[in-house]
């Protein structure tokens, strides 16, 4: 059997029925063997055939060592399963698929089921689960059917709030929390143009490089518009009128005279607790000074940046090993999920806000290289720290023989630092330690502040 690898959308396979296995023979065990090999390697808790790139209807669901759920589910193969009969009650809960990477969206799912399926064996099996295994399994069996959960959120949202069908967008963003909102809000679907700024040279070769958000846009092949600032009130005159202006991640001031176009209103997702951390690296900032809290907040746009009437606003923890794309993209997840709570009162004219309090507001900077290097007189906490804010960019370095050594992952172990993952320029990452069991150069002042 040829090597199999996750399936993601756009491919139109997990959107198709996937046909009843009739014959259990080797082929069939193999082809379990591989989902779970599969299901292992991706930390998944469930896995549907057509994930695999399989047409038939084989489940398998594993979830064990997971204190804080304390509900082990042991490995079970489900082939040919059907929901016979499911509860009225439902529950919220958050859910991801490994077919949507990046994307946690709340899913309404029956708290029970009855259940039928037929083992390895061709044997029929009748069962009742319930919590975690019933919504596993429900999410699962709409795999095989070609429904994906955001196509459930789809559903009931929409059924929820129908007017906001209705609702046109005008999505403004560039980076990468720009593309993951944008991701969610184009699956969930919403109706929206895209602007985002013009592609930008990178890499030693200096090629042009789509923003995060164009990258989504093409993918999905949803058309997008490039802008320079320069180009930024013309390309907006192009629009037809729209409802409301989102911007998540852009990067570019837009003119007052645009933020009065929406019929709504334009409004922006900030990652950061504002008033703090106004600017550019509210991310980023917040793990270098250590905090142990951030958050998301949504704006009504004003002339200045970042300075707008608060809508709504959500808190979430700092983990002390989280790195800068780690909580950006948790940072997403909560702005989409404020966005979804938010629109039903936009969409009723109710946009007044609270005015943010200027005198406890903070600033961001845009970071450099010239900010990338490692001052060995800060302390190892300070020093993880700047390697988990600035990954990957700036990145972090310290100097080795002259050269630079790009320090892409470090932790710390009582109270000392433990490099990871280094990279000597010209060269490729590697672990520490095959790093400086291969070193015979000079050992600079630094090695005496890390853990060899």
């Amino acid at each position: 059997m040829k090597k199999q690898y996750l399936v993601t959308l756009p491919n139109k396979i997990l959107h198709e029925k996937a046909t009843k296995v009739t014959s259990f023979n080797d082929e069939l065990k193999d082809q379990i063997n591989l989902m779970v090999k599969l299901l292992r390697e991706e930390s998944g808790v469930g896995l549907a055939a057509n994930q695999v790139g399989f047409n038939n209807r084989v489940v398998v669901i594993e979830f064990t060592n997971n204190p804080p759920h304390k509900e082990d589910i042991p490995l079970t193969i489900f082939i040919n399963p059907e929901i016979i009969e499911m509860t009225e009650e439902k529950k919220c809960a958050e859910e991801g698929c490994l077919s949507v990477p990046k994307v946690y969206l709340d899913v309404d799912r029956a708290t029970s089921l009855k259940v039928k399926y037929q083992n390895e064996d061709g044997q029929t099996i009748k069962f009742a689960p319930k919590g975690l295994l019933a919504r596993i399994l429900q999410h699962e069996v709409d795999h095989i059917n070609g429904t994906l959960f955001t196509d459930r959120v789809k559903e009931q949202y929409f059924t929820k709030f129908p007017d906001l069908k209705k609702t046109k967008l005008l999505f403004c963003g560039s980076g990468e929390f720009g593309a993951r909102v944008l991701e969610s809000l184009y699956l969930i679907g919403f109706d929206f143009e895209i602007i985002t700024e013009t592609a930008k040279p990178a890499g030693r070769k200096r090629e042009l490089k789509p923003t995060p958000v164009a990258e989504i846009a093409k993918r999905y092949g949803i058309k997008y518009i490039e802008v320079e600032k320069s180009t930024l009130n013309s390309k907006f005159s192009g629009f037809k009128p729209f409802d409301l202006l989102l911007c998540a991640d852009f990067g570019q001031k837009i003119p007052a005279e645009i933020l009065t176009k929406p019929k709504i209103a334009a409004i922006n997702i900030h990652p950061s607790l504002l008033p703090k951390y106004q600017g550019p690296t509210p991310i980023q900032t917040a793990i270098l000074n250590g905090e142990k809290e951030t958050g998301v907040t949504i704006i009504k746009m004003s002339p200045e940046i970042d300075k707008g009437p608060i809508l709504i606003q959500g808190t979430t923890e700092i983990f002390d090993d989280e790195d800068t794309p780690a909580l950006r993209d948790r940072l997403a997840v909560a702005g989409v999920k404020l966005l979804l709570k938010l629109l039903p009162e936009l969409s009723n004219r109710n946009t007044d806000g609270r005015e943010q309090n200027n005198i406890l507001a903070t600033k961001t900077r845009k970071f450099t290289k010239e900010d990338a290097l490692i001052d060995w007189l800060k302390t190892p906490q300070e020093i993880d720290r700047k390697i988990l804010a600035f990954y990957p960019w700036p990145g972090t370095y310290t100097l080795i023989d002259n050269k630079r050594l790009i320090v892409h992952a470090a932790h710390l172990e009582n109270d000392l630092l433990v490099l990871d993952v280094v990279q000597l320029e010209g060269k490729s990452p590697v672990y520490w330690q095959d790093f400086i069991s291969n070193y015979k150069g000079k050992k600079p002042d630094w090695f005496k502040k890390i853990k060899i």
